[in-house]
């Protein structure tokens, strides 16, 4: 058989293969489907900026002023107020009020039970803005049910044009809607739902959803429809699904669920930014916001809305909205043919056989060039395609007939000449050497894998007199199975706090917060996993006497701070971890526990960054061995201890600063009565330390204590 017959059957079995995979595994390839028109809008830049589009930024820079979210609705009021006098066009908001606001005055009177004043309700206040404002509130839906009974009023007629019953347009099992006081007042409303693909990132945002039979709009379909004055929005479809969706002059072009496929602008902040804290105060040029489309949106790290797009993997959602009305306003489509799916396959089968006999008629030294030149045209086809036609084909197919067809086409030459170059290689394998031989052979470099830096807490615990324990137990595999006993629900507990175990260290447990997944409020989840753990040892001490005749306590220190975080190692023998001077120090303050007799230590940092209440005392003031600045260090305590230890407490506080203020005499006293009083160790330190101060004095008195080894 001749080598283009063979070649000629080869391809007929792999565009087979790959028309199979197109048709019956579309989600394995999906996400890489995803990327490679990524990696197009990437190649194709960032466009000019639109002047028809504003987003007010809840940003870090507002919430550091009027605090963290929610505001106060009479906030809120205010902005919506000073957007309307700057005469802004249509409002879309990105915000859901879904709780009644627990600041207004009229709440706090009713708390109370006051009803001798009549106080302001911030809501109404909200409301009445609303009213007097083109403004669309927005709302999301859900996909697990939430037993919500009410649903937004219907803003227009949806009239459908051959989509049957069962098509694939989204449908939500749940709602979470504005207030009444509000969602009554809005000028229309709609879904802001973002919702990412496979990969964890946004392509498309769908234009209307089914909820309870209803078709219901986003809130860029809305805000598009009220600048039109549309009265009735038209979605025409097939047994399929959705095709396109029209009202007034639009004419947009969807997938089959209903959903825009998103022809980004750029990477974030394309559009025009304004801080709401600089509308609230009223800096800001009113010709900016006058007859613009305005979106009231967030892009502070802490709310939870930055999304994924092609340009940028940080967006705020805010602005995947502003795309999408941009997209409608502009007319630049991106969008599927209708019979989509033999266009792709007509593609990936006249590829196949075109490059067949394309590459059976070229000479090897011409194989390479010829292919480099094929596939920048190709690329360049489907650019003009995508970005001048804004016609979306299926990406990844074409390139794997392409990149398979010049390897069957390698191979197949490989094969067939195959005995010749054995040939060759025997006249020659005894003229050079295996080095010369290995040497071309090309290995590609292994990844170097990125590592990143992180603010965690990172967290240690240790067994106190575990060498005289194991000497009690002598059995070392009564040791392993105490060792396993304690382990398992410490760890269980770090994990239920959503912690990072890093490593055990003999008997001791290393973990962290915030890495590799960023974990809200970490600091608190740390302590009180801290506390949770003592809570469960004396619980488990019971059995353990019990079971091997002793009991444990444990030391546990936790700091907050940057570290380098990601996979290290070895090549081959790698791990996860994190390192640091922080990871170092919050082992340095593990071993502290000793000298003071306490069982939970955090540092200052880790103080600073707790949102609940704790029992905290001040420990000391020290300084790590090789470092000028000091850390303060606190205990914790258990809630129960602290409400009975209130009396020592405040005068444990007292004499602690009359030490620091070096009015040694006064605190010894204290430290003195401490001590008799409670016999707590950490008393008795002090009360060492201010009497060696008396009979040693030295100008000037430093508090803080040194730490002479690391």
């Amino acid at each position: 058989m001749s080598k283009f017959l063979i070649k000629s059957s080869v391809a007929f079995i792999l565009a087979l293969l790959l028309s199979w995979a197109y048709l019956f595994l579309p989600q394995t390839f999906f996400s890489l489907n995803n990327h490679l028109r990524d990696f197009m809008f990437s190649i194709r830049g960032e466009l000019p900026q639109s002047n028809r589009i504003v987003i007010i930024d809840i940003d870090e820079t507002s919430l550091k002023v009027f605090g963290q979210w929610p505001w106060s609705r009479s906030v809120v009021s205010e902005l919506i107020h000073k957007l309307s006098d700057a005469n802004a066009g249509i409002i879309g908001l990105d915000i859901v009020f879904a709780e009644p606001d627990q600041t207004s005055p009229h709440r706090i009177a009713s708390k109370i039970k006051d009803n001798t004043v009549s106080l302001d309700n911030y809501d109404l206040i909200l409301a009445e803005a609303l009213s007097s404002t083109p403004t669309v509130g927005g709302y999301v839906f859900t996909f697990e049910e939430n037993n919500h009974d009410k649903v937004p009023l219907i803003p227009t007629v949806f009239v459908e044009k051959g989509l049957q019953k069962n098509n694939s347009i989204l449908q939500p099992k749940g709602i979470v809607l504005n207030i009444d006081v509000l969602q009554e007042k809005f000028y229309s409303s709609g879904f802001f739902n973002n919702i990412p693909d496979a990969g964890g990132m946004i392509h498309r945002v769908p234009l209307i959803m089914r909820y309870d039979g209803i078709v219901y709009p986003s809130l860029v379909l809305e805000m598009a429809r009220i600048y039109s004055a549309a009265p009735e929005v038209e979605i025409y479809g097939d047994e399929v699904g959705v095709q396109k969706i029209q009202f007034g002059d639009f004419t947009i072009p969807t997938d089959h669920a209903g959903r825009l496929i998103v022809n980004f602008r750029g990477p974030g902040r394309h559009f025009k930014y304004i801080s709401a804290v600089d509308i609230l105060n009223g800096k800001f040029d009113a010709k900016e916001i006058a007859g613009k489309f305005i979106f009231v949106g967030t892009s502070a790290v802490g709310l939870s809305d930055l999304r994924s797009i092609s340009f940028d993997s940080t967006i705020p959602g805010v602005e995947v909205h502003a795309n999408a009305l941009d997209n409608i306003l502009e007319g630049d489509f991106l969008h599927e043919p209708l019979d989509v799916i033999v266009y792709d396959l007509l593609v990936i089968w006249s590829m196949v056989f075109l490059l067949i006999l394309l590459f059976s008629y070229l000479n090897s030294w011409l194989l390479l060039p010829v292919a480099i030149a094929v596939g920048f045209l190709l690329f360049n086809i489907f650019f003009y395609l995508l970005f001048d036609l804004g016609i979306v084909l299926n990406l990844l197919f074409p390139l794997l007939a392409f990149v398979s067809t010049l390897i069957v086409s390698v191979s197949i030459d490989y094969i067939v000449t195959s005995r010749q170059r054995e040939a060759v290689k025997n006249i020659f394998a005894k003229k050079v050497s295996k080095a010369v031989m290995d040497d071309l052979i090309k290995h590609g470099n292994d990844e170097i894998l990125k590592v990143r830096d992180e603010n965690v807490a990172v967290f240690f615990s240790d067994i106190r007199g575990f060498t005289q324990i194991s000497e009690t137990i002598g059995s070392s595999q009564k040791l392993v199975a105490l060792l396993n006993r304690y382990m398992t629900p410490m760890v269980n507990e770090i994990a239920d706090q959503e912690g990072t175990i890093d490593k055990f260290i003999g008997d001791a447990i290393m973990a962290y917060w915030n890495a590799p997944n960023q974990v809200e409020n970490y600091a608190d989840k740390a302590v009180t996993s801290a506390l949770e753990q003592i809570k469960i040892l004396k619980q488990l001490n019971v059995e353990l006497k019990k079971e091997f005749g002793v009991t444990l306590n444990i030391g546990i220190s936790i700091h907050t701070g940057l570290v380098t975080v990601g996979e290290m190692g070895s090549v081959g023998r790698s791990d996860y971890t994190i390192i640091g001077d922080n990871v170092n120090l919050a082992s340095r303050l593990e071993g502290l526990n000793k000298l003071y007799g306490s069982t939970i230590i955090i540092s200052e940092d880790t103080k600073k960054l707790l949102h609940k209440e704790y029992t905290l005392r001040s420990l000391d003031l020290v300084r790590v061995k090789g470092k000028k600045e000091a850390v303060e260090i606190f205990e914790v305590m258990p809630s129960d201890e602290g409400e009975k230890c209130s009396d020592e407490l405040h005068t444990y506080k007292t004499a602690l600063e009359a030490y620091r203020q070096g009015k040694i005499k006064e605190a010894y006293v204290l430290f003195q009565t401490l001590d008799k009083e409670y016999g707590y160790k950490l008393y008795r330190l002090y009360l060492q330390r201010c009497k060696e101060y008396l009979e040693h004095p030295q100008k000037p008195f430093d508090a803080i204590h040194t730490m002479l080894v690391k």
